[in-house]
């Protein structure tokens, strides 16, 4: 019997219903509806009663001080059982406190700001064990403080973000300096429209802790008067911190951070060496892994002159982006804060991905920028970018954590295993695609027409105010009111976050 035969001895043929032309309309509707119950963002898809409680629960300082509390205790629990050994680098900084050697000669690597506020710390008592204590408390601090900005800022979103991505970075965060320029980045960008002065002297102050921040200052320039505000007070700022550390350790101190970078091999966690890294874990004849006299493991054999020359070319790329931004600025009457705040995300992670001397800490410098974004993403566009690049700065703090300290024996040990390397490959391309998708948006709406006339648009100065009365009232029933109104019918001019 042939199969045709076959087919209709068992039946009819079968029939399909047609295509549906509405499906990708009610797809999208309904898509419009689920985030409208979070966004409240007026597009006449109300939510339900239960969700309006639901939110007005969210709202509450203690619900976000328990949340705070529990990812905080998880994370110290997973610290005190297994990574005390990350304190290590606060040691470091102690030994070379308590050094009897002169300024010029005392954590060379470090800009002298850094110096000072290690020093400070030296009040509470110079034992190690009271050091690290006080040098954790005031890093933790600092993560408090951010986590209030944004609950008075009046975005969910953003501190939810901000409490998961430190849970997935792990502990790290309290026993490195980087959550000090990392948190005056992220309130510099929360800052960037409503306060411009601070911002400026904010991203100088970064500048003044890590050198890298310098670079921010880039997409805040301008002919808006907001953007002559952030520059002055950049400069001045910037000028000020740099005449005190001359003075106290005259023109090599000064420099000696540069030069100490610049000197350094490549970092085996650096997205330039994760290809030898990947080569060392299939065949790890022909490349060592060693501490260097910088600090830091390195990677050396062949092909590591290559790569560090990779690096400082997109490196210069990264420069020549962020000079190629002050001209977009000047030519552009005014920048919203959303695409301001996504620039300055862009340049952290072009930063990333160039530097040969990446270490697990340095991802804080891109945790608080992007909750910065989330925070002020007022379009469905933005929102969107930000969402998703949230959603991969939350992978990519876990991978890091993997990285280091859970794997990072099996990665640098003298016999490394494949499926451990796996993981800070994963996490540098990770950040390599990231790196791409931040910067193809951030040009996409740098030179898009419409850029040249959207300014501080209606739904901007709307948040603002809200934000504004958010910050007076603190942690009190008026927030919560204000909160909950998020989700009344939007009024032309307003939106719901």
């Amino acid at each position: 019997m042939s199969a045709a035969a076959g087919r209709h001895a068992s039946g009819p043929e079968p029939t399909f219903p047609a295509p549906d032309p509405d499906a990708g309309q009610r797809a999208a509707s309904w898509w419009r509806t689920a985030t409208s119950w979070w966004t409240g963002d007026g597009h006449g898809h109300q939510p339900p009663v239960w969700w309006r409680h639901v939110r007005r629960a969210l709202g509450a300082a203690w619900v976000w001080i328990l949340l705070f509390l529990l990812s905080r205790a998880w994370v110290l629990r997973e610290w005190y059982d297994k990574y005390q050994f990350i304190r290590s680098d606060v040691n470091y900084y102690l030994w070379w406190l308590n050094h009897d050697v002169g300024i010029t000669e005392r954590l060379v690597e470090y800009p002298l700001p850094v110096v000072w506020l290690l020093d400070s710390l030296r009040v509470f008592g110079n034992d190690q064990n009271t050091y690290q204590l006080a040098f954790g408390l005031a890093m933790a601090a600092l993560d408090a403080a951010f986590c209030v900005l944004l609950w008075r800022r009046g975005t969910l979103r953003a501190l939810l973000f901000w409490n998961a991505f430190v849970t997935f970075f792990g502990a790290l965060i309290w026993f490195r300096y980087d959550m000090a320029p990392a948190f005056v980045v992220g309130v510099a960008a929360l800052l960037v429209t409503r306060h411009p002065r601070v911002s400026g002297a904010l991203v100088a102050l970064g500048a003044g802790l890590k050198l890298w921040p310098a670079m921010l200052i880039a997409p805040l320039m301008g002919r808006s008067r907001a953007a002559v505000l952030r520059t002055v007070w950049f400069a001045v700022t910037g000028a000020a911190l740099a005449g005190l550390a001359f003075l106290h350790g005259g023109w090599q101190r000064l420099i000696s951070p540069l030069t100490w970078q610049s000197d350094r091999g490549l970092q085996v966690e650096s997205v330039p060496a994760t290809w030898l890294m990947w080569q060392r874990s299939r065949d790890p004849r022909g490349w060592t892994v060693e501490m260097s006299k910088y600090n830091a493991f390195e990677i050396f054999g062949p092909g590591t002159d290559a790569w560090m020359r990779f690096s400082d070319v997109v490196m210069a790329l990264a420069v020549l982006s962020a000079a190629c931004m002050v001209v977009v600025v000047f030519v552009r009457k005014q920048l919203p804060a959303d695409l301001l705040a996504l620039a300055m995300t862009s340049i952290v992670l072009f930063m990333l991905v160039a530097n040969k001397t990446l270490s697990p800490q340095y991802l804080l410098w891109l945790g608080t920028p992007v909750a910065a974004l989330l925070a002020l993403a007022h379009t469905h566009t933005m929102r969107a970018r930000a969402h998703l690049l949230a959603a991969l700065t939350l992978f990519a703090a876990f991978l890091t954590q993997q990285v280091y300290p859970v794997f990072y024996g099996q990665i640098i040990g003298a016999i490394p295993t494949v499926k451990h390397t796996g993981v800070l490959v994963a996490r540098n391309a990770l950040l390599l695609v990231m790196a791409v998708i931040a910067t193809v948006w951030t040009w996409a709406d740098l030179t898009a027409e419409r850029a040249a006339g959207r300014h501080d648009t209606p739904d901007e100065v709307a948040d603002d105010d809200l934000s504004d009365e958010l910050f007076e009232v603190g942690f009190d029933a008026a927030a919560l009111k204000q909160i909950d109104r998020l989700d009344e019918p939007a009024r032309p001019g307003r939106r719901g976050d």
